[in-house]
């Protein structure tokens, strides 16, 4: 009787939506995520997006295109173009994208030069930006878990998006999470992954970039301390660092971005109603 329970009890909990759910949430906006469902001839092929190539991933043996939507993508129809290997023919799969309205959120930085940098900082900033985007561009073709930790207990403010005013000055809306905690505590990988770049940069602080594959790229910003190298392989759950408040901040706090395609997404998106 207890077997039979068991059974039972497996089977429900196979049929809840949201448990063991392998994909992240779908949000068709700006900032978002496309979930495009892909048949036995479209799942052979290798898809792209803005001219960047798209993850392909699993569900109960149904295959998605999992789709990061940049913040500057506009409202209205786009499509993913697919070719398969040996063949001219071309894919298109089209997706309907709504608008969506982001707050703006100011804030004071009492060190006035991470607003305005001086002439001499920035050759190392654009050194550090090129370095960022190899990172965030990097593709691997690996299977990667999509089904994330969090990285860091803290307060989430739900910050993605927002535009940034700093010091009553317009910069680019926020690209990441920022979650609130003390100063030391343990940053986790949220899946396994390999680190493709790290190091002190003038805005971000203490930062480390994991790939997970597939073009999934995770990012933690303003750390006080890293405990891993550029080409380390790490595993879920495994402490990277430590929450800080180096670079542009106005106190400790873990940024964390979540990369597609390019992209960088919400990264709410990634993270379990539980």
């Amino acid at each position: 009787m207890f077997r039979n329970f068991s059974i039972l009890l497996v089977l429900g909990l196979s049929l809840l939506p949201g448990i063991l759910q392998a994909l992240p949430v779908e949000s068709r906006v700006p900032g978002g995520i496309a979930l495009i469902p892909l048949d036995d001839k479209a799942a052979k092929a290798t898809f792209t997006f803005n001219k960047k190539r798209v993850l392909i991933s699993q569900e109960r043996g149904q295959s998605y295109a999992v789709v990061g939507l940049p913040l500057s993508l506009s409202p209205g129809e786009h499509y993913i173009s697919g070719k398969i290997k040996g063949s001219n023919a071309h894919i298109k799969k089209f997706f309907n994208v709504k608008d969506k309205q982001y707050t703006t959120q100011r804030i004071n930085i009492k060190n006035k030069r991470k607003v305005n940098p001086y002439k001499k900082d920035m050759k190392r900033i654009s050194a550090e930006s090129k370095r960022k985007r190899k990172a965030a561009s990097h593709w691997d073709d690996s299977s990667p878990d999509l089904n994330f930790l969090t990285p860091v207990k803290g307060i989430m403010t739900g910050s993605y998006g927002k535009r940034r005013i700093f010091n009553g000055q317009a910069r680019r809306p926020h690209s990441g999470m920022d979650i609130a905690a003390d100063k030391g505590v343990e940053v986790a990988s949220p899946a396994d992954g390999v680190v493709i770049e790290s190091g002190d940069f003038f805005f971000s602080g203490n930062i480390v970039y994991l790939q997970h594959g597939q073009g999934l790229i995770t990012l933690f910003a303003h750390l006080d301390s890293i405990h891993v190298d550029v080409g380390d392989r790490v595993s879920k759950g495994q402490v990277i660092g430590t929450v800080g408040a180096t670079g542009r901040v106005t106190g400790p706090h873990l940024h964390w971005s979540v990369g597609l395609n390019g992209s960088w997404v919400d990264p709410a998106l990634f993270i379990s109603p539980e």
